[in-house]
């Protein structure tokens, strides 16, 4: 199998700690690319994004959480989704939300690269509306003691990271407002998981 990713990309990184925790590397051959340059991307997924995982019969699944669940499928003696159903829908829940983060802060990101008054500065207090409303609905599920490597508790430290990454000069002090999934993210970023597939500029 082949994996197509970025280092800047939280949907990637989700994927490639999901490959550390289910100790599948001797199968996987890691490609890392630049999406927007990449002239073959868009033959293996149509929304010409990362991350792609390209099967052993040239089959290609896109989406991030498409190849979790594939690979969850590979390794069921380390399951990143609970037996229980009720438990399954809250680790989704926690995904679904980190990964709909994203966008936000990627909206900031985009808009701040423009001259300001070509900004949209509705659009920016929109984005930051809904980042903090997610910080707290975490704040209130996290506490320190909850380090399995689920589904759900990888996507939200990618997510986590992604802020500290994207606002690494003061715009955005989450560790002080949000203490209980700042204790959280401390332990569990000292995952090896974590620490090997460090965000990294494009």
């Amino acid at each position: 199998m082949k994996l197509y990713y970025s280092h800047y990309s939280p949907f990637s990184r989700k994927v490639r700690i999901v490959i550390e925790e289910l100790a599948l590397h001797a199968n996987i051959d890691m490609n890392q690319i630049h999406p927007e340059t990449h002239r073959n991307l868009i033959q293996l997924n149509p929304l010409a994004d990362v991350p792609v995982l390209v099967l052993d019969d040239q089959r290609s699944l896109f989406d991030s959480s498409v190849i979790c669940k594939y690979l969850n499928s590979l390794n069921p003696a380390n399951q990143l989704y609970p037996n229980a159903l009720a438990d399954q829908i809250i680790q989704l829940q926690l995904e679904a939300l980190a990964d709909g983060m994203v966008a936000s802060v990627d909206r900031i990101v985009y808009e701040n690269e423009k001259i300001e008054i070509h900004r949209d500065q509705k659009l920016i207090e929109k984005s930051w509306k809904i980042i903090h409303a997610s910080l707290a609905f975490l704040e209130e599920k996290y506490h320190e003691n909850n380090q399995i490597p689920s589904l759900g508790n990888i996507a939200t430290a990618c997510i986590l990271d992604y802020l500290g990454f994207n606002f690494r000069n003061g715009e955005l002090d989450w560790k002080a407002q949000y203490p209980n999934l700042a204790a959280w993210f401390e332990i569990f970023k000292t995952r090896p998981s974590m620490k090997h597939t460090k965000y990294h500029s494009i």
